[in-house]
This record gives structure tokens, C-alpha cells and sequence, in this order.
């Protein structure tokens, strides 16, 4: 696999397949690199967990030289990735036809800010704007507030998913189904966000509502919020299902509310959920965190909010290896995420963190691509690599 692009909508497709033991040559400016480097308050170190398990590159794809070393990687790459703006890459010279007469086999993964056609395929986004211009923005923070993002880039991270995920559907055609071509598999921001819009979209247009914002609340489950306890801490809870209310009801002892009429039934749950969020806010109210937790025990589903310090020392993670140690040359040995998801036969590995800018020249150029060591050096002299 070869991954051009920069920071995550992109590379994080790349990062998947790594894991799991794809070779990916990951390929960067001279001199700059990927963007992802010097993001971050420790310049690197997002670049040590995001670029695990690659053979980072340098490569000045402007470069005539820098664009026939490219063709030569394309010509025995499964997959390529990017995620520049639409177009880019064949103003460089690599449409998609001139990728399939390099390689038919190829398949194309671009990602991008709303898709390669389109009356706004132009235009740049991140991954604020695709959560805002495919809906989520709007339904997610509090009614009498501003419309609220996530803490992390959950568009960025979906749509490298979805990629990956379009990139094994690809390779199952060609491979398994037998048509022995790649195709283009084309995502975006905008529309990773539109895919996850649970039912906002079917409801729209069936009766003209517009899902409004909720803040903690939720429409399918109550009660559900983030309820303040006696230490002033928070309660995650979220209630779903006859069974796991009764269970609530129970654990609170509030017993009588299981044949409450308002309350008996999904539906009427809906209806009231704000009176339940207030008996379940008042319960919460009047016990420490530890209590509330103890009392509704492991059939209501219940949490503290992690903090970085709390996942380090979940026992759930530990168990499962989800966070491990490797060692890097700037940082020595850095803790990270482990592999995701979990499988039987081929389980994956970290064999290396993000490497230094051009880590993998000699090993690509020389003992891939066939060239001598006094020409990798005029490269860089010319400023190729």
C-alpha cells in the first residue's frame, strides 16, 4: 500500500491496515513531512501512534524524478490512499486512468471534504466541517447553547474507517469475486457524518421534523444523562429496554415506578424523560459516585467519565491489552493504543512507532526500487527525496 496525504482522514486508513500487517509505504515532503508531526503539544508524538508499523518515505511528488519514482511504487501497490482536494492528484499527473494504464489492479482510496464529484468537491473542510455539514453538528451540545464538537476527530477517524472498509470491499472483488481490477473508492467528511444520523433523516421526511439539540439527554433511552452525585462527580447512565428499567427502578428503590403507567413502557419513557432524568438526578444527588455505581451494579449500564489516567488503569483495557508499551528513539518507551478490533486468527501487531522524517529511504528506494546508494544521495541533493 502506498499512503500519500496528510494527518488522519487519510492516513488513518493506513494506519489500520498496518496493524494488521499490511506494508505500507507512507510517503512525505522533503524536509517537511506530514503535517501530523508538529501537531499536537508534544511536537511528534501523535505522529509516533498515527504512523506505527509504516515505512515512512520522502518524496517530492512535484518533482518529475519524484513522479516516476512514485509510478514505480504504484506499479506493485495493491492499494493507494490520499487526502488531498479532489483533482490534485491528477493535476500531478496520476488520474485515475493514468493510474489504472500504470496498474489495473490498483484501488484508489481518496478521501476528502465532500467527495471527488459534485458542485463543492472544491472545496477544503476538516473535521469540524463535515460533522456541521452533515448534520451532526447541529443535534449535538445543549438547546440554549451553541451547537458543541466532540473532543476528538471523529469525522477525520470515521472516514479513514470507512475507507479501510471500502478498500477490503474493493480487494474482495477483485480477489475473491475474481475481477482482477481495482476502482476507486471515494469518501468524505461530509458524508461519514450523513451516514450516522440514525433515523434524523427518515423522520424528516416523513413528518418535516428537525431533530433539535439535547444535550445529554438522549431520544431512544431514559432515563440517560450525565447525573452530578453527592462528590461532585458525574454519573454516566443510560437506560434502555423493559428489563434493564425494571432493574433501575430496583437498584434506586423506587420500586413503584415499574408500574407507573408513564413509565412502564418504551414509549412513554420517551414521552417523559425528563421526568425520569429528575428522579434519576434527585437519586444521584444524595450518594457519592462510588455509591451510585455499587448500587446499580453490572446490569444497568452505568460509568464514571474516564480521564486519560482512569483508562491507563481500567482493568477491562488491561486485561485485553488495549493499551501498550513501545519504544521509540525520541521518547523511549511511550504507552499507546493497542490493535482494534480484536481477531482470532490474525491478531496484529505494533512492530515499530512513527519514525523519523525519511526513516525508510535506503530500504524503499535502494532494496525496492533497485537503486544504488550514490543515486539515492543525488536525490537528495536534487531535492527529491
Amino acid at each position: 500500500m502506498v499512503e500519500l496525504g496528510n494527518i488522519l482522514a487519510g492516513p488513518f486508513c493506513g494506519t489500520l491496515m498496518a496493524d494488521f500487517g499490511a506494508e505500507v509505504i507512507k510517503v512525505e515532503p522533503p524536509n517537511v513531512g506530514d503535517l501530523m508531526r508538529g501537531m499536537g503539544r508534544i511536537d511528534e508524538i501523535w505522529f509516533a501512534v498515527e504512523a506505527r508499523n509504516k515505512k515512512n518515505i520522502t518524496l517530492n511528488i512535484q518533482h518529475p524524478q519524484g513522479k516516476l519514482l512514485l509510478e514505480k511504487l504504484l506499479r506493485d501497490a495493491d492499494i493507494v490512499t490520499e487526502n488531498f482536494r479532489p483533482g490534485v492528484l491528477a493535476k500531478l499527473g496520476f488520474s485515475w486512468a493514468r493510474l489504472q494504464e500504470i496498474n489495473s489492479r490498483l484501488i484508489y482510496v481518496c478521501s476528502s471534504g465532500y467527495g471527488q464529484t459534485g458542485p463543492y468537491a472544491h472545496r477544503p473542510s476538516l473535521d469540524r466541517i463535515g460533522l456541521a455539514t452533515g448534520g451532526v453538528l447541529h443535534v449535538s451540545g445543549f438547546p440554549d447553547g451553541p451547537p458543541m464538537k466532540t473532543g476528538l476527530s471523529v469525522c477525520d477517524f470515521m472516514t479513514a474507517m470507512f475507507g479501510c472498509i471500502g478498500a477490503m470491499f474493493a480487494v474482495y472483488n477483485r480477489d475473491v469475486v475474481g475481477t482482477g481490477i481495482g476502482q476507486i473508492v471515494d469518501c468524505s467528511l461530509s458524508e461519514t457524518a450523513l451516514r450516522i444520523q440514525e433515523s434524523i433523516i427518515a423522520e424528516y421526511s416523513y413528518d418535516g421534523t428537525i431533530r433539535e439539540r439535547m444535550g445529554n439527554e438522549a431520544i431512544v433511552t431514559s432515563p440517560a444523562d450525565h447525573f452530578l452525585t453527592k462528590d461532585n462527580k458525574y454519573l454516566i447512565l443510560t437506560v434502555v429496554g423493559d428489563k434493564v428499567f425494571n432493574q433501575f427502578a430496583r437498584a434506586i428503590h423506587q420500586e413503584e415506578l415499574m408500574d407507573n403507567p408513564k413509565f412502564n413502557n418504551a414509549k412513554g419513557r420517551m414521552v417523559y424523560r425528563k421526568d425520569l432524568n429528575k428522579i434519576a438526578a434527585e437519586w444521584a444527588s444524595k450518594y457519592t459516585l462510588d455509591e451510585c455505581l455499587s448500587a446499580l451494579g453490572s446490569e444497568v449500564p452505568c460509568s464514571k467519565v474516564f480521564n486519560v489516567e482512569d483508562v491507563m488503569n481500567f482493568e477491562q483495557f488491561k486485561f485485553r491489552d488495549d493499551i501498550i508499551k513501545v519504544a521509540t528513539k525520541q521518547f523511549g518507551e511511550i504507552c499507546m493504543q493497542g490493535i482494534v478490533p480484536k481477531l482470532s486468527g490474525t491478531p496484529g501487531e505494533v512492530k515499530w512507532a512513527g519514525e523519523e522524517l525519511g526513516r525508510f529511504n535506503e530500504e524503499i528506494y535502494c532494496g525496492k526500487l533497485g537503486l544504488s546508494r550514490e543515486e539515492l544521495d543525488q536525490l537528495k541533493t536534487d531535492g527529491v527525496v
